[in-house]
C-alpha cells in the first residue's frame, strides 16, 4: 500500500504528465498480479519448485548466454538481458519463455536464467511466473493455457521479424522461421494433455485441417530445430 498510495499522489499532483491509463496498469500490477504471484507462491512450495507437466527435459541453448542466434527476435531480447539485466514483459514471456517452452527446455534450467539474468528476479515472484505462467508446469494451476505463440505474433508485435534470417512466414523449409514448426509440434506432441482445454481447441481444429503432407513436413521440420537447438 505504500508504494501504491506514493505512485497515485504522484499521478494526482502531475495529471498532465501521467495519464490515467499509465497509473491504472501500475497499480493493478502491483496490487493484483504482484499479489496473486505471492500468493501462489506460498500455497505451492515447496512442490511448485519441481514441477513438470510436460516432461520436458532439453537442455537450455548455449545462446541463452551469448546471444549468439540467427533468430532476432531471441538474439535482442537475450542480448538486452545479459546486458542490461532486464526485458520487458513480452520479451520474457512471449520471446524467450516462448521459445523455451516450444523447445522443451527443462523448466530447471529455464528457473534458473530467469532467476540469475534479471535483477527484478526474487524467487517468490519469479518462480511463479516462470515455472507456472511461461513454462506452464504447474499443469494450469496459475494460467489457464500455455503461452504460446507462432512467428505471426512475434511480428505482431515488434519490428524484429523485418531483420531476421529466418522467413516469419514459413513453416519449414530453407530458413523458416523455428518458431512456426516448433509451435505446430508442440501441439501435436501434447494433444492428450492440452486438447480438452477450451481456449485452446481452436487451434487443434485448424492443424487437422491442415493437408497430411504439410503436416508431416513441419513436424519434421521440428524435429530438426529440436536436436539442432544450440545452431539456431
Amino acid at each position: 500500500m505504500e508504494v501504491i498510495a506514493a505512485a497515485v499522489n504522484a499521478w494526482d499532483k502531475n495529471r498532465s504528465t501521467i495519464k490515467i491509463q499509465q497509473i491504472e496498469g501500475f497499480v493493478r500490477q502491483i496490487l493484483g498480479w504482484r499479489e496473486y504471484m505471492r500468493g501462489i507462491y506460498w500455497a505451492l512450495m515447496p512442490g511448485l519448485e519441481s514441477m513438470n507437466y510436460f516432461n520436458h527435459g532439453a537442455q537450455l541453448p548455449d545462446f541463452f548466454w551469448t546471444a549468439d542466434t540467427r533468430m532476432k527476435c531471441m538474439q535482442m531480447a537475450v542480448g538486452q538481458s545479459l546486458k542490461h539485466a532486464y526485458a520487458h514483459h513480452i520479451q520474457r514471456l512471449m520471446v524467450t519463455g516462448n521459445f523455451a517452452l516450444l523447445a522443451g527446455i527443462c523448466p530447471d534450467e529455464v528457473d534458473s536464467w530467469y532467476l540469475g539474468v534479471y535483477i527484478d528476479a526474487i524467487q517468490w515472484v519469479e518462480l511463479p511466473n516462470t515455472r507456472a505462467m511461461s513454462q506452464f508446469a504447474d499443469g494450469g494451476l496459475v494460467a489457464t493455457k500455455p503461452y504460446i505463440s507462432s512467428a505471426k505474433y512475434i511480428h505482431s508485435m515488434s519490428d524484429y521479424c523485418e531483420t531476421c534470417s529466418y522467413d516469419w512466414k514459413k513453416r519449414h523449409d530453407d530458413m523458416a522461421c523455428p518458431f512456426n514448426s516448433l509451435y505446430w509440434d508442440f501441439y501435436a506432441r501434447h494433444r492428450k494433455r492440452l486438447q480438452p482445454n477450451p481456449r485452446i481447441i481452436m487451434m487443434y481444429r485448424v492443424w487437422d485441417r491442415m493437408d497430411k503432407g504439410e503436416q508431416k513436413a513441419v513436424l519434421m521440420q521440428a524435429t530438426f530445430y529440436r536436436k539442432n537447438l544450440h545452431h539456431l
